[in-house]
């Protein structure tokens, strides 16, 4: 039943899939690998690429309309100071751990991208931290795939349960991810908010000392 449909339309789905979402689509392409359904080298270059794409396309709305759509979406806005906070601890490496930074993944690149960092710079960071997300993850669904034909012997009888279950399950863990963004505890955002304008404090401050010394 799924054999005909993965093998058909299994490559578009990790390729799309993985632009606008990542854990759910690869550990499922990977246990498609682990079954024969899929190849695992083209599914890792296409969740690379499809990982990288999604990144690109918001660090060039970043680039772009970065202020605005700031300012347009509160939700946004309440993760912002996390995010200049990563930005400046990791520098350009910011954009190799975009694909692991739960909860941040959409601000920054639109960070990234409002902050002016050379193109081809986020680019290549980017590319490489998509393509080591993509094999971790493939990696965890092919050896869950694994497991499964071991713990039960011939895993096709179940397969359609096994592959409902990986989804709804899936579905859970994101739905929770993102009610957790949206429900952040103000405490945490005051402090990113806090460190982030004691930062600009002492920077104004060594400012005004600069010139006294002068003298």
């Amino acid at each position: 039943m799924w054999a005909p449909i993965i093998q058909t339309y299994g490559y578009w789905a990790v390729l799309f899939g993985t632009i606008f979402e990542g854990e759910t689509i690869l550990i499922l392409a990977g246990y498609a690998v682990s079954r024969g359904y899929l190849e695992f080298f083209p599914v890792l270059l296409l969740a690379a690429c499809g990982g990288a794409v999604g990144d690109f396309a918001y660090f060039m709305l970043g680039r772009r309309y970065g202020p605005r759509l700031i300012r347009r979406f509160p939700r946004l806005r309440r993760v912002r100071a996390r995010a200049i906070l990563v930005l400046r601890r990791w520098g350009r490496f910011t954009a190799f751990i975009t694909r692991f930074a739960y909860g941040l993944r959409i601000v920054l690149p639109i960070t990234m991208g409002a902050a002016r960092m050379p193109r081809a710079l986020f680019v290549t960071f980017n590319l490489l931290g998509s393509f080591a997300f993509a094999l971790l993850y493939l990696t965890l669904g092919y050896l869950f795939g694994e497991a499964l034909q071991e713990l039960l012997g011939r895993v096709r009888p179940y397969e359609r349960w096994i592959l409902l279950g990986v989804i709804v399950t899936g579905a859970v863990i994101w739905a929770v991810r993102e009610w957790g963004l949206f429900r952040s505890s103000e405490a945490d955002l005051k402090a990113a908010a806090a460190a982030l304008n004691k930062e600009r404090a002492a920077k104004r401050r060594a400012r005004e000392i600069e010139p006294r010394n002068d003298r």
